[in-house]
Parts: C-alpha cells; structure tokens; sequence
C-alpha cells in the first residue's frame, strides 16, 4: 500500500491512530490581494499550488472544485530545468491549473510526485479559513 493510500484512509485500518487528510488550503500574501490554493500532504508538507493567484477567495475555491471534478482529464507536462531538476505541471484543456512545488532529481520521482498530487486531490479536504503569510524578507504591508 502507498503512504498516500493509507494517509487518506484507502484500503487501511487505523488501528487507533487519527488518519489526517491531505488538504487544499486557500491564501494570500500580506503585501498582495490575490488569492492561491496550495495542497498540502497529510504530513504537512506541499505537494502542489496554483501556477496564478486569482482574485477571490470563492474563485480560489471554484478552482480547486474544478480540478477535484476533473482529475481524470488533466494533462500532465514534466520539464527539465538548466540546473538537470525535473518539475511537473498539469492542464486542463491547455491551461496550467496546478505546479509541483519543488523539484526531482530524477524524471520518475516527477512523475510520482505528479501522480500523487492526483491521488491525493481526490480525497483532500478543504480548508474554510483564509490564511495570509508574509513574504520572506517582504515588508509587512500597512493596513
């Protein structure tokens, strides 16, 4: 069994351990107003963002909605980058809708990260709250 199919409770038991989704957690950026969703892994690290920020929160929500309905007709693209790392992107009728968030070393580690993004959108729960992190080194915008 994949780490990720026991961590979004497919096909294990929990043996009294609390089995914690992945989840699609929505924010912005103290010095910007758009709005971004990032999938983060069950142990807290992310897996994937948006390529773009939009301008709400609900079409923040209305992307991650369309990419959880549409999962099987997403189109994968993987790149090597200058540096020799492989980075992966998937589209939906052309048009980026989710990046990895870092790199691999080696093209199958790529492909695997972008399958697990997959697998794991379709069982990720959503967030409610909008979060706001402060660029590093960015100055805090006045309010």
């Amino acid at each position: 069994m994949h780490w990720f199919s026991w961590a979004a409770g497919i096909g294990g038991r929990d043996g009294g351990v609390r089995v914690v989704p992945a989840t699609f957690q929505l924010y912005q950026f103290s010095d910007d107003d758009l709005v971004w969703w990032r999938l983060v892994s069950p142990n807290g690290r992310g897996v994937a963002r948006m390529p773009h920020g939009v301008d709400t929160f609900d079409e923040a929500r209305e992307a991650v909605d369309t990419i959880v309905a549409r999962v099987g007709d997403l189109t994968t693209v993987l790149r090597l980058t200058d540096a020799y790392r492989w980075q992966w992107q998937v589209q939906l009728d052309g048009v980026p809708v989710a990046q990895g968030i870092g790199d691999q070393d080696r093209r199958v580690r790529c492909e695997y990260a972008c399958r697990t993004f997959s697998t794991l959108a379709l069982t990720a729960a959503i967030d409610p709250a909008l979060v706001t992190f402060r660029r590093v080194g960015a100055p805090s915008r006045p309010r």
